[in-house]
């Protein structure tokens, strides 16, 4: 179950197997914070409950809020005009506690975090490829991040070893 989480297997997705509890035992697990370290990292970046990505939904929150109160005023709403203008309010309020300066860093920062489980899933799946990308990593004086990448990748058969 823990793996699962830390893949971004949704929790309804875990919860749908037989072998699993319901999906509130298993949302309590993760919001306690119950999973080893590494995969409780793992899981909130794959379920969305990181700082970069509850900043970047807020983003999105604040743009759509700001998109129907246009909307609202060209359809003479105004009641659709005061709750989007509320909302975005709001969102704009949460962006402004959090101490972000910049739209664009906000999306940067979730562009990253996406290619970076872009990374990860693949070097699960294909040892050559994740061995190039460390590779790369490494040509880029990165060793860190490249052993990271060699850690996730999907180990070769014993008769890919032996070849």
């Amino acid at each position: 179950m823990e793996l699962a989480l830390a893949e971004g297997t949704s929790i309804s997705g875990i919860a749908r197997q037989p072998w699993a509890p319901g999906r509130d035992s298993i949302r309590y697990h993760l919001d306690a914070g119950h999973l080893r370290g590494d995969l409780q990292q793992r899981a909130e970046r794959a379920l969305g409950l990181d700082y970069t990505t509850v900043v970047a939904r807020v983003v999105e929150i604040a743009q759509r809020a700001r998109t129907a109160a246009l909307e609202a005023v060209e359809a003479d709403d105004r009641a659709g005009v005061l709750r989007a203008g509320d909302a975005e309010l709001r969102a704009l309020g949460m962006l402004a506690a959090s101490d972000e300066t910049s739209e664009a860093e906000i999306q940067l920062r979730s562009a990253y975090r996406d290619v970076t489980a872009a990374v990860f899933r693949l070097a699960r799946s294909d040892a050559d490829t994740a061995e190039r990308v460390a590779a790369e990593l490494d040509n880029m004086h990165r060793p860190l991040l490249a052993e990271g990448v060699r850690d996730h990748a999907t180990p070769k058969s014993r008769n890919e070893m032996e070849s």
